[in-house]
């Protein structure tokens, strides 16, 4: 009963959508939408981070433009020789995007 449950449950886990470009790190996933708490928990610290401000123009509901500024947040974790180093980029504290570096 038990190698038929651990079976299945391999097999769902397998044909789960997981995205092209996850961070793996040990055997947990960092994913779009994490914190930054979450992904250093999952990784540790980073190499190297370094952060910066930008202002977004957005129109209110009486067609205004309101000046925003968010904050952007990049983080670069570097595997060794034999793998990539990833970026992270995090916008007002949640991950938005994950880029290989050369």
């Amino acid at each position: 009963m038990r190698i038929r449950l651990l079976l299945s449950l391999t097999v769902a886990l397998s044909l789960y959508p997981w995205p092209a470009q996850a961070m793996r790190c040990g055997n947990q996933l960092v994913l779009q939408g994490m914190s930054r708490y979450e992904v250093r928990k999952r990784c540790g610290n980073p190499d190297d981070e370094s952060r910066y401000y930008r202002t977004v123009y957005r129109q209110n509901a009486i067609n205004e433009a309101v000046a925003i500024e968010i904050e952007i947040e990049e983080w670069i974790y570097d595997f060794g020789s034999n793998k990539f180093a990833r970026r992270l980029i995090f916008v007002n504290g949640r991950l938005q995007d994950e880029e290989l570096v050369d």
